[in-house]
C-alpha cells in the first residue's frame, strides 16, 4: 500500500513520527517521506538518524498553522498521517488559544489543504 507514495508526516520529528517514519522505511519502498514540523534541530537530528534513507527523505520546516506553506508541502503527496499536536495537558491549560490555533485549526488545516491538493488519504491521531 505504502510501496512507491509519497507520505507526509506532521510533526514528524516527534515520537510517533519517528517511529512511524522507520516502520515505513523498514518494511515498505515509499518514494519519498516528507518529514514536516517546525523544528528545525530536530530535523537535522533526525537526518542523522535516518542517514541511510537520505534518498526517500524530504525535510520541510512549516507548521500546521500556516495553511499556505502546508499547501506547499502537500503538492504531489498520496498520503498525510497528520501527528502534529500540541499534548500536554497542563501546557494546553496555561496556553488554551496556543492549543485551539494548532490541535483544532491546524488539524482544519491539514484537511483543507489535503482536499485542495488531491491527497488520496489523511490519518489523524
Amino acid at each position: 500500500m505504502l510501496n512507491n507514495k509519497v507520505i507526509l508526516i506532521t510533526g514528524g520529528t516527534g515520537s510517533f513520527g519517528k517511529a512511524f517514519t522507520k516502520y515505513v522505511l523498514t518494511h515498505y519502498t515509499p518514494k519519498k517521506i516528507i518529514i514536516y514540523s517546525r523544528d528545525e534541530f530536530k530535523q537535522f537530528l533526525m537526518q542523522g538518524e535516518f542517514r541511510e534513507y537520505a534518498d526517500r527523505l524530504r525535510f520541510f520546516i512549516g507548521d500546521v498553522r500556516d495553511r499556505d506553506r502546508l499547501r506547499r508541502a502537500l503538492e504531489g503527496v498520496d498520503y498525510v498521517v497528520h501527528a502534529a499536536a500540541l499534548k500536554q495537558v497542563p501546557a494546553c491549560e496555561y496556553n488554551p488559544d496556543e492549543a485551539i490555533k494548532t490541535n483544532i485549526h491546524g488539524a482544519q488545516n491539514v484537511i483543507n489543504a489535503s482536499l485542495d491538493t488531491g491527497v488520496k488519504k489523511v490519518v489523524a491521531l
